[in-house]
């Protein structure tokens, strides 16, 4: 069996104030799948906070379950695609 990457079983944590993250945006690198997280604090600023998730495409299990996922967050991220 093929090692694989789920995002769904990481915690992403803000280093600024301890706070947990949330998935806000998706695209697609090369061979690589970009998931950005940013704080859910008020406190924090999103520019400084953010933080990118880079995943092999071939590792992503994620991403390979629903290859047309877009996004998963609150706001609009774009077409999936950079």
């Amino acid at each position: 069996m093929a090692a694989s990457i789920n995002i769904r079983n990481l915690s992403i944590k803000c280093g600024n104030c301890g706070e947990y993250q949330t998935l806000v945006g998706f695209s697609r690198r090369a061979d690589w799948n970009v998931y950005t997280y940013e704080c859910e604090s008020q406190e924090c600023d999103p520019e400084v906070t953010r933080t990118l998730l880079e995943v092999p495409s071939a590792l992503d299990e994620f991403a390979r379950r629903d290859p047309n996922w877009k996004h998963g967050g609150q706001d609009d991220m774009g077409d999936g695609e950079s």
